[in-house]
C-alpha cells in the first residue's frame, strides 16, 4: 500500500533528489541543530534502511572537521546522543571563540624590558638624587 501511494504521488526522481541530498549533505555555515533537522529530514524522506553504525558515519561526515574530530572521539551507538554531543561542542566552540576575542593581545615585543627594575631602586636610593638640570 505504501508503495503504491509512493509511486502515484511522488514524481521518478523525487526519491533519486533527496538521496542525492542527503549524500551531499554538509553543515558548512549552518548550526548543528539545523544540519540534525535536515539530515533527519532527508532520511525520513529516504526511508533509508541502513545500520544505526553507518547512519552515525554518514552524520559525522557531513559535521565541520573540528566538531566532528572532537565527536568522532566519543564512542555513541545512537544517533541522539552524537547529535547531542555535537551541539555540545559547537557551544563550548562558541564560548571559547567569544572568550578568545575579548582577550587582549600579547606584547609584540617579548624581549621588551621590564618598566620596574628592583636593582635600579636599591641603587637609587643609596646613592644622592640627581642634580636638576639646568633650564
Amino acid at each position: 500500500m505504501k508503495f503504491k501511494l509512493k509511486s502515484k504521488f511522488l514524481p521518478p526522481h523525487y526519491l533519486q533528489n533527496n538521496f542525492l541530498k542527503l549524500h551531499h549533505l554538509k553543515q558548512g555555515s549552518k548550526s548543528v541543530e539545523e544540519d540534525n533537522r535536515e539530515f533527519e529530514q532527508l532520511l525520513l524522506k529516504c526511508d533509508l534502511k541502513e545500520d544505526e553504525s553507518q547512519t552515525l558515519i554518514r552524520y559525522l561526515s557531513g559535521l565541520n572537521d573540528e566538531i566532528a574530530h572532537v565527536v568522532e572521539h566519543h564512542p555513541s551507538t545512537l544517533l541522539d546522543e552524537l547529535s547531542a554531543l555535537a551541539h555540545k561542542v559547537e557551544l563550548q566552540k562558541r564560548v571559547k571563540g567569544k572568550g578568545m576575542a575579548s582577550k587582549p593581545y600579547p606584547c609584540p615585543y617579548p624581549f621588551q624590558k621590564p618598566s620596574y627594575n628592583p636593582l635600579k631602586s636599591i641603587s637609587s636610593s643609596n646613592t644622592r638624587p640627581p642634580p636638576p638640570n639646568p633650564p
